[in-house]
């Protein structure tokens, strides 16, 4: 059993008191938002901005919230000082429409957060790359960082090639982005990511706001078909960074190796990242 202390609707707990009702709409209905962070040098990355956009995927899908964005953060902050200081750790905060034998929310919603020890992943994460595959599906509510991962997990388990570990989305009209990352690549001498119908990463904005590269940088929609034309792609995420796709459905990205502008934007991330956690230690 973990020794971490979580938050449970206004209580610290530990990992045997970590309980919802199973009426809760956010297990039998579907019906929840998460974000997700880590720490860096033990400071909460971004924590700000993670809690705004939970209250914006709130707000998208209709889920009331009676607590400020000042509250949580606050909660946040004290769940994260209750566990061991000299670890890094990461936080999943989950918010649910609460305990309901109905379709209509509860007049308080559930609020988790999750507390687990943070492990970068080792160079060869980085360095080898990812195999990825891509499927025709557009999520519900893009723009909602939701908990409905159903077409993520039933597209890995029933993938032949076990070495693949990222899906990534598109239709007919554009590439979205990967079931929990957002997605660059190079295409045509350009940085190039998704405009519309996405969660915009926290990782991503960062990326966009820092990047100096050899290269122009464009926020625009493109096709799947300009995606198997990119000579590099990579995906970020709070816990992923930045990691080079080197294969997607079976077809070799460039050639099969992590690029230099995947590799430049990775180094200039985690430059930022160093930078930030010094200067709010």
């Amino acid at each position: 059993m973990s020794d971490f202390i979580h938050f449970l609707n206004g209580k610290f707990v530990k990992e045997d008191e970590l309980s919802i009702s199973p009426w809760d709409l956010g297990f039998v209905r579907g019906y929840a938002v998460a974000d997700f962070l880590v720490t860096h040098q033990q400071i909460p990355f971004k924590l700000s901005e993670h809690v705004d956009r939970l209250f914006k995927s709130a707000e998208i899908i209709g889920l009331q919230v009676p607590w400020t964005k000042t509250q949580i953060v606050g909660w946040a902050n004290e769940t994260l000082d209750k566990n061991d200081n000299k670890i890094e750790k990461t936080l999943k905060i989950v918010l649910s429409g609460g305990k309901s034998h109905s379709m209509h929310q509860s007049p308080v919603p559930t609020l988790v957060m999750m507390v687990s020890q943070y492990e970068p992943p080792a160079p060869s994460y980085y360095e080898n790359g990812v195999k990825a595959i891509a499927v025709n599906y557009k999520r519900q509510y893009p723009e909602a960082k939701h908990t409905h991962y159903v077409e993520a997990i039933r597209q890995l388990s029933k993938a032949q090639d076990k070495d693949i570990d990222e899906v990534i989305y598109y239709d007919e009209s554009q590439v979205f982005e990967g079931a929990g990352c957002n997605l660059f690549a190079v295409i045509d001498n350009k940085l190039v990511t998704t405009k519309s119908n996405i969660v915009e990463g926290i990782t991503r904005n960062v990326l966009l706001e820092i990047l100096r590269l050899d290269i122009p940088t464009e926020v625009r929609d493109f096709t799947f078909d300009e995606l198997q034309s990119a000579t590099e792609v990579f995906l970020t995420g709070s816990s992923k960074k930045v990691r080079g796709v080197i294969e997607i459905n079976g077809k070799t990205v460039g050639d099969g190796k992590v690029g230099e502008v995947t590799k430049e934007a990775s180094k200039q991330f985690e430059s930022y990242i160093e930078k930030v956690a010094s200067s709010t230690a």
